[in-house]
């Protein structure tokens, strides 16, 4: 009736909007980015947006290029963009061959959608040698707030990631209100060891000091600004816009990274003391997968089904696997082995970030001195066993003088055990890989208490590394379950001193890593360390 009522006097649809009152949605645009290598990216832009996500920022082309100049910035590293938009720089991070990338931008259904068609059309053109590194999992797009709960990101990570290694933020100060919240997403989503690359221009050169305040309130909250370079581009974005044009033409490149992660103080610990207890970091949902995985390996060993086990009352090898039924087992060699089940998880976990970063750390180098050696696990034994006092590389009847000359050399490798469960069976002497035995520690029987020896009380996840000359042992429970992975990074400058520790575990008949490999032909018959 009220119609009727409006369309007699003539006042119908006097509220409406006229025809053309607002301007139409500016339609979906391309763009063609072109990589230093000559490759080109086609890239869809949505038609507009709230969160400027239908321009091409200078930031997202100036971090590309950056990645281009030294792409193991984001080689086998996981990678996390905020802010993405067309989401070129995480394109190119996977085709520079990041392990895995999450390109994030505001969880509109056209933002998220666009950045999904931009993978699909990326991976379709890609070279046919580099197809795969987009598409098919490699290179994800979602929907996130920030400073909202990252775990829904973080469970998008490889197994044996609990945090991503690089973050990439192009353009993004000059949303003020959001900085706390960027900041809160940066430190919770990024790996201790991480980096995060903040590349940025005040486009409107006015508010500058307002941009700045970004790295104040990342400070604040405990992140390293390191500031890179300015990189002077040729014309502003904006052509015409009101401001001074030198800051408009003025690219700036940051680095964030944790303040909490103290490889200097790691090395000084495992100097002084000969061990270094660091706390868990793995997730717990990947704890739990590690503790299925292992338990079906350790029941095959149990069985005779995998030959290369410890066996019970035998302390160094080579041991018998024939032995392994009858006697029982106290550990399980060659996780790494191909043939070994579930070998590449543990691959992915003995090459993780959170492992080799510690590495790095504790031998002051770099992924390209890494050199692979082992990984096994420590189980419990069907009978209560111990391991006698020892060093790894110094037999017993050395004397103080061979010892120490021993003990003098670079050792050229990390060892660890890394906890699935609550472990204590690690004992050892603080500060003996440095000296040689006193005459109570020589006069001691192979499993008598030592002045001074700790048990290390291992939580779940928890790492020890430990110099393998400490005065060493081990006192496992069979009523206690226990799963522990032993592992050792080698460093390249050590492989004649490591040739023997190494293969004399039986790595070089199944070879393990070229590195490896070329360790042990180097080295000829390398007989083994200990006996017994």
């Amino acid at each position: 009736m009220a119609d009727d009522h409006d369309d007699e006097y003539g006042t119908a649809g006097l509220m409406d909007d006229p025809e053309g009152y607002y301007p139409p949605t500016p339609p979906p645009t391309q763009t063609v980015f072109t990589m230093k290598s000559g490759h080109s990216l086609t890239l869809n832009l949505v038609g507009s947006s709230p969160t400027e996500a239908h321009h091409l920022w200078n930031g997202a082309k100036i971090i590309s290029d950056y990645f281009e100049a030294s792409p193991r910035r984001v080689k086998d590293k996981t990678v996390l963009e905020l802010g993405a938009a067309s989401g070129l720089p995480s394109l190119v991070a996977g085709l520079l061959g990041a392990k895995k990338v999450v390109m994030s931008d505001y969880p509109d259904v056209e933002i998220v959608q666009n950045m999904q068609k931009n993978i699909d059309l990326c991976d379709e053109g890609a070279p046919a040698d580099l197809r795969g590194r987009i598409g098919g999992g490699a290179v994800d797009a979602a929907g996130f707030v920030w400073g909202a709960d990252v775990r829904p990101i973080l469970a998008r990570l490889p197994p044996a990631h609990d945090r991503f290694d690089v973050l990439i933020l192009a353009d993004l100060l000059f949303r003020h209100s959001e900085h706390g919240a960027l900041v809160k997403t940066i430190s919770e989503a990024m790996a201790e060891e991480g980096v995060a690359f903040v590349f940025f221009t005040s486009y409107r050169p006015w508010m500058r000091e307002k941009d700045m305040k970004f790295f104040d309130v990342a400070r604040e909250a405990g992140l390293l600004v390191e500031k890179v370079e300015e990189v002077r581009l040729e014309k502003p974005m904006f052509e015409g816009d009101p401001g001074d044009l030198e800051v408009q033409k003025t690219a700036n490149r940051y680095t964030f990274k944790n303040n909490d992660y103290d490889g200097e103080g790691l090395r000084e610990k495992l100097d002084r003391d000969g061990f270094v207890k660091i706390r868990a970091s793995l997730r717990s949902a990947y704890i739990i997968r590690l503790q299925a995985i292992t338990e079906a390996v350790e029941q095959r060993a149990r069985q005779g089904q995998w030959p290369h086990v410890r066996t019970i009352g035998k302390q160094f090898p080579p041991w018998d696997p024939a032995d392994a039924v009858d006697r029982g087992v106290w550990g399980v060699q060659h996780l790494l082995k191909p043939t070994c089940p579930f070998s590449e998880e543990y691959a992915d976990l003995y090459f993780s970030e959170g492992l080799l970063r510690h590495a790095r750390a504790l031998m002051s180098c770099t992924d390209d001195d890494l050199v692979m050696e082992l990984f096994n696990m420590l189980i419990r034994p069907e009978r209560d066993f111990e391991l006698r006092w020892h060093r790894d590389d110094i037999p017993p009847e050395a004397t103080a003088e061979e010892e120490l000359e021993r003990l003098n050399q670079p050792s050229w490798h990390v060892q660890y055990n890394l906890s699935l469960y609550h472990d204590t069976s690690l004992i050892v002497v603080p500060g003996s890989h440095k000296r040689a035995r006193t005459a109570v520690e020589r006069a001691a029987g192979p499993y008598d208490e030592l002045p001074d020896q700790v048990r290390v009380q291992m939580d779940v996840g928890d790492i020890v590394f430990y110099n393998n000359n400490i005065l060493h042992r081990g006192a496992y429970d069979s009523t206690k379950e226990r799963t522990t992975l032993h592992g050792s990074v080698g460093h390249v400058n050590g492989s004649k001193h490591r040739a023997r520790n190494v293969l004399q575990h039986g790595v070089g008949d199944w070879g393990m890593r070229d590195r490896l490999i070329k360790l042990g032909s180097e080295s000829g018959d390398v007989g083994y360390s200990l006996h017994g």
